[in-house]
């Protein structure tokens, strides 16, 4: 029958399916699964798919496309007609036909390992990496031993912050393969700078350029690694031998800038991110560099001009990027803590005592850009105190939680709500297995070691599962960082980091994010007892002696913080990301926001409530 033919049939529809195949919708992704022509019968479009082969092999792809076509509408499950499109609309870069059609091959029997890979690199290549994990995880069920799908399973676990797994599938994926790849062994070493594990990531790129010299996003690599070990000098001659490679390469010209700012040499790093601007006008830069360039002009005193950078980087992420500011999962968090976190509730709660043997943690409270970061650099400079940095698993621990509690016999709750449901029976057993599970998660990815007595964390999830963090360690000391709320609006809107719910788009963003979490932490403060010691970044950073004292007393350990504050960063088991950028106390963010004038009026209603429960200065006051 010729698809002519079939267009008389009563009730046909010849409407195209959106995706961009070509296909009629009811042939493509709305094709029902009933009424199909059996396999069997495939056989009778040998000599068209045959034709189709030999155009598509001389090129003449409106050829094959016409043929293919023809088939897939008599029979859209013709494997190879599928594969044929699939590559004819990948190559035209009509990636959403490419992706419905390797999705359709994948779901055809028999389960070829091929499609299911050709599936998840679609994936990967569009940042849908937890999208990918699915058909990777199929693909290595049916070839376990494939080096190449190992190496896709390293991505995607890395991509997704999945560290150890990432780096779990990296090294098998080395055992299998028949020789060294410079590609595998870069993304280990940068899974490994991820971990912090910096030696060990710096001896990987030391073995990945061995290979391969000449591969400039390595070379950026190994020097973002350099520069979290504070040796600059080899960062710099790393990036220029990148930038010899690439000199058009935007990432390493914006490493660059940065290396320069970490040198305290805004000049020269506005001069790079200038000089990329201009090499590739009119096209604008992204949100990274504006990022990059606005800092350069705040260190230099230019404030009107770095705060257009700021505001043309998040424009550019709002416009181009479609990152919009949606309030709803940030009041749906809070939403939670509200009716989760109570008194009554929470009373028959089993507590779990001091684990022998292990660190305690000492939790950095604050919102995104309070100064914890600070505060953990100058704590990790305290022999017996290491950093998790934003590693700990306590939200991961948050997600397992349910799964115990529905294990042990309970009901099927989600996280919070399944927290009171360990008040009764086995569950009772389950907040103290998590709370040795925090600590041999700390043990087993190197964070904590025999001689941690204390362990830093501050993940930014920390404000939304403060009550779940006292729950697993009643007696763990709380240390909440306070800033100017103006201060911590700008300092994120002053990034390129998004934030929950696309927060860091705006001021205004910004500022129903802090207001939330500081509602989630003054709640869980009135409902349950906490070790709790709020101290100010101003304090921090005024007299980072006196209020390192402060805190170090309240945890209950003996140490001369001037020389603490005097001597080189110390060797930790696991650096963590802000060593890139580790300076010393310095005063240059000390309320920032007056350096910037009458911007703030989105946030201004929000925030203004805080800054007077907070005791700080009115934007039109003297700061004290």
């Amino acid at each position: 029958m010729s698809a002519s033919a079939t267009s008389l049939r009563p009730g046909f529809d010849p409407t195209l399916c959106t995706c961009g195949s070509g296909l009629r919708a009811l042939r493509c992704c709305k094709l029902q699964a009933t009424a199909l022509p059996d396999p069997v019968n495939h056989a009778a479009f040998d000599t068209l798919i045959e034709q189709a082969r030999t155009a598509r092999t001389a090129n003449r792809n409106r050829e094959a496309e016409r043929h293919v076509l023809q088939i897939l509408d008599l029979a859209p499950h013709h494997r190879e007609a599928l594969r044929l499109l699939f590559e004819l609309r990948r190559a035209e870069g009509r990636i959403a036909a490419a992706e419905a059609l390797i999705a359709r091959i994948a779901s055809i029997p028999p389960d070829v390992a091929a499609a299911h890979v050709q599936h998840a690199q679609i994936l990967i290549n569009q940042s849908r990496h937890a999208e990918a994990e699915i058909p990777a995880r199929r693909a290595v069920a049916l070839l376990p031993r494939d080096a190449t799908i190992h190496h896709m399973l390293g991505i995607i676990f890395t991509e997704t912050n999945r560290l150890t797994a990432g780096e779990r599938h990296y090294r098998l994926a080395l055992g299998y393969a028949e020789q060294r790849d410079a590609a595998l062994l870069g993304n280990l070493a940068w899974n490994l700078r991820q971990q912090g594990r910096l030696d060990e990531a710096a001896a990987t790129y030391d073995a990945t350029l061995t290979i391969k010299r000449d591969n400039p996003r390595g070379l950026a690599g190994y020097a973002q690694v350099e520069a979290g070990r504070f040796r600059l000098d080899q960062a710099e001659a790393l990036l220029a031998e990148a930038t010899t490679l690439a000199p058009a390469d935007r990432m390493i010209a914006v490493l660059s800038a940065l290396v320069r700012l970490h040198r305290d040499d805004p000049d020269a790093a506005l001069a790079k991110i200038e000089a990329t601007a201009a090499a590739i006008a009119p096209q604008s830069l992204v949100a990274t560099e504006f990022a990059a360039k606005g800092m350069a002009l705040e260190r230099l005193g230019r404030f009107d001009e770095a705060w257009n950078a700021y505001q043309s980087g998040r424009a550019f992420q709002r416009e181009r990027a479609n990152r919009r500011f949606d309030p709803a999962p940030i009041a749906a968090r809070l939403a939670t803590v509200r009716s989760t976190f109570l008194a009554d509730r929470l009373s028959g709660l089993p507590r779990p005592g001091q684990i022998p043997g292990g660190a305690t943690p000492i939790f950095l409270l604050g919102a995104p850009r309070s100064g914890t970061g600070l505060l953990e650099q100058l704590l990790s400079q305290c022999h017996g105190i290491d950093p998790a940095d934003t590693r700990a698993p306590l939200p991961d621990l948050a997600h397992l939680l349910p799964a115990l509690v529905s294990g042990l016999g309970g009901s099927a709750e989600s996280f919070p709500d399944a927290l009171i449901a360990t008040t009764a029976g086995d569950q009772r057993d389950i907040l103290p297995m998590l709370a040795n599970r925090y600590l041999a998660i700390l043990r087993a990815s190197g964070v904590s070691t025999a001689e941690s007595r204390f362990v830093t964390d501050r993940h930014p999830d920390l404000p939304w599962l403060l009550g779940f963090a006292a729950t697993l360690f009643p007696t763990a000391p709380v240390i909440h960082v306070l800033r100017h709320p103006l201060d911590i609006a700008l300092s994120g809107f002053a990034q390129d980091k998004l934030y929950e719910g696309n927060a860091g788009v705006t001021l205004a963003g910004m500022a129903t994010l802090f207001d939330a979490q500081m509602n989630a932490i003054a709640l869980v403060r009135g409902q349950t007892t906490l070790r709790y010691l709020p101290i100010r970044y101003e304090d921090l950073v005024r007299d980072p002696a006196g209020t390192l004292r402060l805190v170090l007393d309240f945890i209950g350990i003996a140490a001369d913080v001037h020389a603490l504050l005097d001597t080189p960063p110390r060797a930790i088991p696991r650096a963590p990301g802000h060593r890139l950028v580790q300076l010393p106390p310095h005063r240059r963010s000390l309320y920032r926001h007056r350096s910037f004038g009458a911007v703030f009026d989105e946030a201004l209603p929000i925030l203004t409530p805080w800054i007077k429960r907070l005791g700080y200065a009115q934007p039109q006051e003297t700061p004290p």
